[in-house]
């Protein structure tokens, strides 16, 4: 009855009659369209979305790697997510990673400008920006060519960097924190920065804080509604426009130290003027000093996406050495035999320090500095394993979820490096090599990663070479139990990663002072 007097009263109205005929004409339109576009195909599965909100409740609040790796088991390797009007496709399962970011780059390469990210103005910075132009991508990648070239030969700073890990023992966590950014300011513009360290680490860590939130969907409003964000600061509830504020300063600073250091004179051996040379002499053509900014992007992209990873890896790796002991005793063994007890680990020790490099591969895949990496976006519509995959989808490969995957890596919470050697060498054939995924992929991978695998050798070597890391004691020497968990966010860092530090012997203390008065 209720329906027979809603069509009397609708057709009694001819305006009504227009707007209803509007709207379904509206919605056959949009379906057929939609119907065409899409050749027939299905979006990937995922939860069912509401209106206007879409799966806004169903985005996990925190460690989203691990909520992403058990829904896989309901809804398949490839999860969909529309949270006011921003799509999302969650991929679990290597070999789709692979395909989709790597073999498609040129496609999948671009990053979600949406008017969250773009309010600390990320443009300064080459490794979020949107797709870029054929030119830029070419001059990028040459200087990551480059750094892989350039760096070895600036090997013997890292070392020195390494020589002076236990000189301040009680400050370790803050030293090895200075380190990996005092070393890549010294690669890369050939400056050092010992009397400065703490300032650097504040600015590339104030930089980098608003990844997190600028990448979290359905977050703020102003995603779904990007007039908001001209909405002034200081309006009663901006809080969004009151950290863009704050975010837009760190950056800043963070391009200001970029270009301070760049522009220090060290006579054109820093790697950055070296990749200003190549750049210069590629014959590529470009506006004012556009080639200059690319490489010093590609430097300030190195030198924090480099220190994060060596920070947070060594922290790591000392979490693990003092809990599994006998994965130390072999690295010492294996030390001990190979560089002796008369000098620290060098490079040229590197090819037959087998159990050290499979170490730092166990190190950077059984804790992630980047769990959930920063979404690709694609730039075209697409197609994959049946389901149609928009323009504009971005694309979140779960490197936690492959890396701690036990059908690839069995027993993927135990630290065991053994997993990677074979015959006495190292050996990817059984199990992926995790390099492949926690640097990036495809036109993203990152810049620095040449630089923090080379840190992280050096740095990991001399360490377990002059030192005993055990578990903590508190005042009455009862060992303290550490749970070896990371902290939730888009860079992750151990949440407890205290230990006892002690040099193996008296030779060993001797090496250590040695190193010192050099150093």
């Amino acid at each position: 009855m209720d329906f027979v007097h809603f069509a009397s009263t609708l057709l009694a109205s001819p305006a009504l009659v227009g707007v209803f005929c509007a709207f379904v004409f509206a919605y056959l339109h949009s379906r057929a369209a939609w119907n065409t576009r899409s050749r027939g195909l299905p979006l990937p599965p995922g939860p069912r979305r509401l209106p206007l909100v879409g799966n806004m409740f169903d985005w996990p609040k925190t460690y989203h790697w691990v909520a992403f790796r058990d829904m896989r088991a309901r809804y398949g390797d490839v999860l969909y997510f529309d949270i006011m009007g921003r799509r999302m496709m969650i991929l679990g399962d290597p070999s789709d990673i692979l395909e989709l970011l790597d073999k498609r780059s040129a496609n999948s390469s671009s990053r979600d400008y949406s008017s969250l990210n773009s309010l600390p103005h990320p443009q300064d910075r080459s490794g979020i920006q949107p797709q870029r132009d054929a030119v830029r991508s070419k001059v990028e990648a040459t200087q990551a060519h480059v750094l892989a070239r350039v760096l070895p030969r600036r090997c013997p700073f890292l070392h020195a960097g390494a020589r002076e890990i236990g000189t301040q023992v009680p400050q370790q966590a803050a030293h090895v924190a200075f380190e990996p950014t005092g070393e890549c300011a010294l690669v890369l513009f050939d400056v050092d920065v010992s009397d400065e360290g703490d300032e650097l680490i504040e600015v590339v860590e104030a930089a980098l804080e608003w990844h997190g939130d600028a990448f979290t969907p359905g977050k703020y409003l102003v995603e779904a509604f990007g007039i908001l964000k001209y909405i002034p600061p200081w309006v009663p509830g901006a809080t969004v426009q009151k950290l863009s504020v704050h975010w837009r300063s760190t950056v800043a600073r963070l391009k200001m130290e970029i270009d301070r250091l760049a522009k220090t004179d060290t006579g054109g051996n820093s790697a950055v003027n070296r990749m200003v040379v190549r750049t210069a002499g590629s014959g590529e053509k470009f506006p004012d000093n556009d080639a200059e900014e690319i490489v010093r992007n590609v430097a300030a992209v190195a030198i924090d996406g480099g220190s994060d990873t060596m920070f947070s890896t060594v922290q790591s790796l000392f979490v693990a050495m003092s809990l599994y002991p006998d994965v130390q005793r072999k690295a010492q063994a294996e030390l001990d035999v190979v560089v002796g007890p008369n000098r620290l680990p060098n490079f040229e020790d590197r090819d037959t320090l087998v159990y050290i490099n499979a170490l730092v591969r166990e190190a950077l895949r059984w804790q992630n500095v980047l769990p959930f990496a920063i979404p690709h976006q694609t730039v075209e519509d697409d197609e994959f394993h049946g389901h149609f995959i928009p323009a504009g989808t971005n694309i979140f490969p779960n490197v936690w979820a492959c890396m701690h995957d036990p059908a690839i890596y069995p027993d993927p919470e135990v630290f065991r490096p053994e997993r990677f050697i074979r015959d006495g060498k190292l050996d990817f054939s059984t199990v992926p090599d995790p390099t492949r995924f926690v640097f990036g992929f495809g036109r993203r991978v990152c810049p620095g990663r040449y630089f923090a695998l080379n840190g992280l050798f050096i740095n990991i070597a001399s360490a377990l070479h002059v030192f005993d890391i055990t578990p903590p004691v508190d005042e009455n020497g009862k060992v303290i139990k550490v749970d070896p968990q990371v902290s939730s966010g888009l860079l992750c860092y151990p949440e407890d990663c205290r230990c006892t530090i002690k040099p193996r012997s008296s030779q060993a203390e001797s090496l250590i002072r040695e190193a010192q008065s050099l150093y």
